[in-house]
């Protein structure tokens, strides 16, 4: 019997003098259904919910995943960085000035003095190195110095053939070797040695 249906049967007994009869009378109706929840529409709105949920999972967890990635790369990026090194290039050098010489009056004869010819100044005598010299001085040593990860925050500058250093290391003996190296560059005469050792 469907549930919506509803059989009503009456059965009626007529008496009357010298008869009776009976009356059976049968009668259906539809009776709206009760407003209910069926077990199918619980699941439907059970695995909907469950879905949901499971996007809402994938998504927080995936953008979790894509932070915690680009995190890594941009760390990994920062420390496979190169350590930036400051060359800084020396002046150009002056240009000699231009001396014009007015010839000697007529009237005397000129008068010759001989002069011993200058003797070749020992290099450590030199006043003044070409600005070539220097630059070709400050590629060795940077070049040395860049071989040795220890060294990287060194900075050199050579002029007229003295070398100053700055900058910053992590011993003493590091400063100590960096300025035995900018020494052993062919030409550099002097070293100021100004790094500073960090703890």
């Amino acid at each position: 019997m469907d549930s919506n249906k509803e059989t009503v049967q009456k059965h009626v007994v007529v008496n009357s003098p010298g008869q009776r009869s009976e009356v059976l009378t049968e009668r259906t109706r539809r009776t709206p259904s009760e407003p209910g929840v069926s077990t199918a529409t619980i699941a439907i709105v059970a695995i909907l919910a469950i879905t949901a949920v499971a996007v809402i999972f994938y998504i927080v967890s995936n953008r979790n995943a894509n932070e915690s990635a680009n995190r890594n790369a941009n760390i990994d990026l920062a420390s496979q960085a190169p350590p930036t090194t400051i060359v800084q290039q020396p002046a150009p050098a002056q240009q000699a000035p231009v001396i014009i010489q007015q010839p000697a009056p007529a009237q005397q004869a000129p008068v010759i003095i001989q002069q011993p010819a200058p003797q070749p100044a020992e290099p450590s005598q030199r006043e003044f190195t070409s600005a070539n010299e220097d630059a070709n001085m400050q590629d060795v040593a940077t070049k040395r110095l860049t071989q040795d990860s220890d060294m990287a925050g060194v900075i050199l500058t050579i002029t007229d053939a003295r070398a100053v250093l700055t900058g910053t290391v992590n011993s003493e003996a590091t400063k100590a070797k960096v300025e035995q190296i900018v020494k052993a560059v062919r030409g550099v005469r002097a070293v100021d040695n100004q790094i500073v050792v960090s703890g």
